[in-house]
C-alpha cells in the first residue's frame, strides 16, 4: 500500500490546526505520518502538538523556521524534505476533508501527474457551527449548501475538460495547482527542486510549481466528484492580498518556457540559512 506523509503548513490558527488533524485522523485511510511545517509562528504551536499526539493514531513531526515573512515556500520545502513516505499530501492548517479524501489520492495516484481537488470554503458563520463530532463522523450535511456542492461538481468538470484538452496537446496546461490541497510523489517533486524559495510574501508560488511541472510533463489531474476539501473560515494572514511576486512569477514563466523546470533555490538547495528546528512527537 502507498504510504502517505502529509505536509500541514501553519502560522498561528492552532484551533484550525487541531481540527485538520484530528480530520485527517478520522480519515478511511490514514497517513504513515503528518509533518506539521510551521512558518515562524508566535503561538507555541509545539507545546499544542505535544498535548494532542497522544490522541492521534499516525506519526506526528513538527518542523519550523524563523519568523522572516511569508515564505509558505520555503515551509513547504521542509516538510517534504522531512518526508520519509513516497506520496506527498500538501494540507493548509484550515482545511478539513469528508471521509474518503486521502484515499481518492491514492487511488489515483501517478508519478507523471500531480493530483489536485478544490474546496468548499465555509462562511464564518458556517465554520462556528463545525465541532469535534462533525469533524469525527463527516457531518457537514448539516451546514453545506447545495450552491456549494455545486461548485465542487462545476469545478471537477471544468478540471476534466482541461485536463483533457491537455492529454490531446491542444492546451499547454490542464488544471491548476492548489497548494493546499494537492499531493503529488515524492521523486516527481524533487524532479522540479520542489517549490521555488524565492517566492517571498503571498503569492504565486504554487502557480509556478505548476508551470513547472507542466514543463517537465507532469499533468495535473482532479478526481474528486464526491470527495472535497473543506476551507474553515478565518481572517487573512497577508494584507489585502497583494501579491508581491508578480514581476518575479512574470521573469519566471520566460525561464520555465525556454525547456527550463527545475528551480535554483527549492529542495536541493534552500534560499534561506536560517535556524530549521525538528522535534518528533
Amino acid at each position: 500500500m502507498l504510504k502517505i506523509s502529509v505536509i500541514l503548513i501553519v502560522f498561528n490558527r492552532s484551533d484550525l490546526m487541531k481540527r485538520s488533524l484530528i480530520s485527517l485522523n478520522c480519515q478511511s485511510i490514514l497517513p504513515d505520518e503528518v509533518i506539521v511545517t510551521d512558518d515562524g509562528s508566535e503561538e507555541n504551536i509545539l507545546e499544542v502538538l505535544k498535548s494532542i499526539a497522544p490522541k492521534l493514531n499516525y506519526k506526528l513531526k513538527y518542523v519550523r523556521q524563523e519568523n522572516n515573512g511569508f515564505r509558505a515556500a520555503k515551509a513547504r520545502n521542509n516538510g517534504a524534505r522531512l518526508a520519509q513516505n513516497e506520496y506527498l499530501v500538501f494540507c493548509d492548517q484550515d482545511i478539513l476533508s469528508t471521509k474518503n479524501y486521502l484515499k481518492t489520492f491514492t487511488d489515483n495516484a501517478d508519478k507523471a501527474k500531480f493530483i489536485v481537488s478544490y474546496p468548499v470554503r465555509l462562511t464564518k458563520e458556517q465554520t462556528l457551527n463545525v465541532n469535534s463530532k462533525m469533524i469525527e463522523t463527516f457531518g457537514y450535511d448539516s451546514i453545506l449548501r447545495y450552491g456549494q456542492r455545486l461548485k465542487i461538481k462545476k469545478q471537477y468538470l471544468k478540471d476534466n475538460y482541461s485536463y483533457f484538452l491537455k492529454k490531446i496537446n491542444y492546451t499547454k496546461k490542464g488544471p491548476k495547482l492548489r497548494s493546499g490541497v494537492f499531493a503529488i510523489h515524492k521523486d516527481t517533486f524533487i524532479k522540479v527542486n520542489g517549490f521555488d524559495e524565492k517566492y517571498k510574501g503571498w503569492g504565486n508560488e504554487d502557480d509556478d510549481l505548476g508551470n513547472r511541472l507542466y514543463a517537465a510533463d507532469i499533468i495535473g489531474y482532479n478526481p474528486f466528484w464526491n470527495e472535497f476539501p473543506i476551507h474553515m473560515f478565518h481572517e487573512s494572514n497577508h494584507d489585502g492580498g497583494e501579491r508581491v511576486n508578480e514581476k518575479y512569477y512574470a521573469e519566471q514563466k520566460k525561464v520555465i518556457s525556454s525547456g527550463i523546470y527545475q528551480c535554483e533555490n527549492g529542495y536541493n538547495n534552500p534560499f534561506d540559512s536560517d535556524e530549521v528546528r525538528i522535534t518528533e512527537l
